[in-house]
């Protein structure tokens, strides 16, 4: 009897990038594409804000003036995700590590679970682009499911308006609170490129192209990683 292929290991991948790189958009394709669970810590925090949740309360201000959670939540955030995790399934976290103490206590995490990190994806854009992204940014609200809306979008608007929704800026897209989030970014979350790279974790995606553009590159660096 001809022996039966092992089943794949579930791969576990971060995306890194500053702030409106697209990883959200992009996480949700690669997830699609590779049957992994998103664990997007920044959704996670602002569906407790809006719970009103002990955490959600600890990190409303935060959130509000653009500042990195602290560790200690954000670990109990990843933590309580972790453990609904399927064992037999991979995950691409999005929004998590963003600081050094993250990144390291990340490891012991993911052996608490049998797991390790496979790849690290980082996305490339400069800070205009993101400050241009960020704060025209909108979300459709009153529409039924909120949507994102772009103020260069016209058909997108207008979508929104036919559906007698509204437009609603979010407090972390004002541009001085985009500026205070890239600096942060720079100062806390670069230095982890480096980190994943001298771990041979690292693969650099060009973030300037279209979000489907984005998604196709990150997926055949994905895949090739499955095959090696």
């Amino acid at each position: 009897m001809a022996e039966q292929p092992s089943p794949a290991k579930p791969i576990n991948v971060v995306l890194l990038g500053p702030p409106g790189a697209g990883k959200s958009t992009i996480a949700e394709a690669l997830a699609v594409e590779q049957h992994l669970t998103v664990i997007a810590t920044g959704q996670r925090l602002r569906d407790e804000v809006e719970a009103r949740s002990p955490i959600g309360r600890a990190v409303a201000a935060y959130l509000e003036r653009g500042d990195l959670v602290p560790d200690s939540l954000m670990d109990r955030l990843l933590r309580a995700s972790m453990d609904m995790l399927d064992p037999e399934c991979g995950f691409l976290l999005d929004g998590y590590p963003r600081t050094m103490p993250q990144a390291v206590g990340l490891v012991g995490m993911l052996a608490d679970h049998g797991r390790t990190l496979d790849i690290v994806l980082a996305l490339a854009v400069d800070d205009d682009e993101v400050v241009r992204r960020l704060s025209g940014r909108r979300i459709c609200e009153g529409a039924g499911d909120p949507f994102p809306v772009h103020v260069d979008d016209l058909a997108s608007i207008l979508r929104c308006r036919e559906r007698q929704g509204h437009l609603v800026q979010r407090d972390d897209d004002r541009p001085e609170v985009v500026r205070q989030r890239l600096n942060i970014y720079h100062e806390q979350t670069q230095p982890l490129l480096e980190f994943y790279a001298d771990h041979k974790l690292l693969r650099w995606v060009n973030a300037r192209n279209t979000p489907a553009e984005v998604a196709r590159a990150a997926l055949i660096i994905l895949k090739q990683e499955e095959t090696a």
